[in-house]
């Protein structure tokens, strides 16, 4: 039977397996808490960084299925705040990520995978590009250095098409 014509029972079933967190949602554990953050961003390749710091605070919310990210800093003299959603996604088996902040109107949504042998993830997605439309993609890789410590890097591609590291979040457990 396909999934449309299977009996009630075996629809609940299946909703309830693909709505239960998991380990892959244990695994984010790690990251509950309140986190200072140091931050680096490179507008373009070779140019020196600006630098800011903030303030992560990550808790579970729906019952343990995503860890809800709230962030906050000073950015070029402004108040900037950011919201984020991380989860794992029990039907295709991936890491989903959804970001929105204070410097867009748009969702920023990604999805990976966890490297067990190095302790990280890798996460890619793509939005709006603010300058001439269009989709920008990017990867983020995200490495667990110590229980109170890790490090976000977030790659994009530049003008020549090259992929280039254009931020990197540094965070130390409060």
């Amino acid at each position: 039977m396909n999934d449309q014509t299977q009996a009630p029972d075996q629809n609940m079933e299946a909703c309830m397996q693909a709505g239960t967190p998991g380990e892959e949602h244990k695994r984010l554990d790690q990251f509950v808490g309140t986190w200072k953050c140091q931050s680096r961003f490179w507008m373009e390749p070779g140019q020196d960084p600006m630098e800011s710091e903030g303030v992560m605070v990550n808790e579970w919310v729906l019952g343990g299925r995503f860890l809800k990210q709230d962030y906050s800093a000073m950015w070029m003299g402004q108040p900037f705040n950011g919201i984020g959603f991380w989860g794992f996604n029990n039907i295709t088996g991936k890491y989903i990520g959804l970001w929105m902040d204070t410097m867009c109107t748009h969702f920023c949504p990604d999805e990976g995978d966890f490297d067990a042998a190095s302790n990280s993830w890798t996460m890619c997605g793509e939005w709006d590009c603010p300058q001439g439309g269009g989709k920008m993609k990017k990867r983020s890789t995200i490495e667990v250095l110590s229980p109170t410590q890790h490090v976000m890097k977030m790659f994009m591609p530049g003008q020549d098409g090259k992929e280039f590291l254009c931020m990197e979040l540094n965070y130390s457990k409060m």
